[in-house]
């Protein structure tokens, strides 16, 4: 498999050559070569960051080889200079993105935002500001996958919890926010600024919960009268109406069981 991902390379039949050099790696994880063929398929596919973690892997198995590591770490030099390429570039792009949103042109900053990711994917903050574009222009399920995005990148950046919390609040996701909020108030209660930010949030979600809990209770007495009189339809449907409003709260499903 090794060989013919080499046929593959010389033919620039890449996919080709990544297959033959993934089949190689799972027949032989520990030979070297083998992640030395996946990188260079993945470098000619400009995928930078598969084609850096591959050759990287090889070094690792076969540092004793002066051979295999003088080459490699030539070919690993060749992906990281098109990284630091890449990275510099994006940046231009972030660049951009401010300008546009300091005129409210969210559309243009999510536009220069998305090929900011594309040359650097690994970028947590391009999410991060991308959420917020997607926040300004309404579009919620997308803002919460850039933050979760950003959040799988960098867990310990609280900044991608609080996208993910306003993400999840606008979406009438309540449980959720509350706990994204109330995770990047664990991971920096030192910054003044993000606190006060964050606990403002958090306290308009606190206020919608605690109004639907009340709501529920509401639907809940009118479940307790429908079973008064034996109507266990109305009574499992008010008190679905008070999980709705209140999924967490287990008395209602312990009595829409009993209905």
């Amino acid at each position: 498999y090794s060989n013919r991902a080499a046929a593959y390379m010389a033919m620039e039949k890449f996919e080709r050559a990544l297959r033959d050099a993934n089949e190689c790696v799972r027949l032989q994880p520990t030979w070297a070569k083998g992640y030395s063929r996946k990188g260079a398929a993945l470098f000619r596919m400009d995928k930078l960051a598969g084609a850096r973690d591959a050759f990287e892997q090889g070094l690792d198995l076969d540092r004793d080889n002066a051979t295999y590591v003088r080459c490699t770490k030539q070919e690993l030099q060749l992906v990281m200079d098109a990284i630091a390429q890449r990275k510099e570039e994006s940046l231009e792009f972030k660049e951009r993105a401010i300008e546009a949103f300091n005129v409210q042109n969210f559309k243009r900053a999510e536009q220069h935002l998305s090929s900011a990711i594309e040359l650097d994917p690994e970028n947590h903050v391009f999410y991060s500001n991308r959420a917020a574009a997607y926040m300004a222009m309404e579009k919620f399920e997308r803002a919460l996958r850039d933050a979760n995005e950003c959040v799988r990148l960098q867990p310990t950046w609280a900044k991608g919890y609080s996208r993910k919390g306003a993400a999840l609040f606008r979406m009438d996701k309540l449980a959720g926010a509350r706990d994204a909020f109330e995770q990047g108030l664990d991971l920096d209660r030192d910054n003044a600024t993000y606190v006060r930010c964050t606990k403002q949030e958090l306290q308009l979600v606190m206020d919608a919960i605690a109004q639907r809990k009340e709501e529920s209770l509401e639907f809940k007495e009118r479940a307790i009268e429908a079973f008064n009189v034996q109507n266990f339809k109305r009574a499992e449907q008010h008190l679905s109406s008070a999980i709705e409003l209140d999924p967490e709260n287990h008395v209602f499903y312990s009595n829409r069981a009993a209905a």
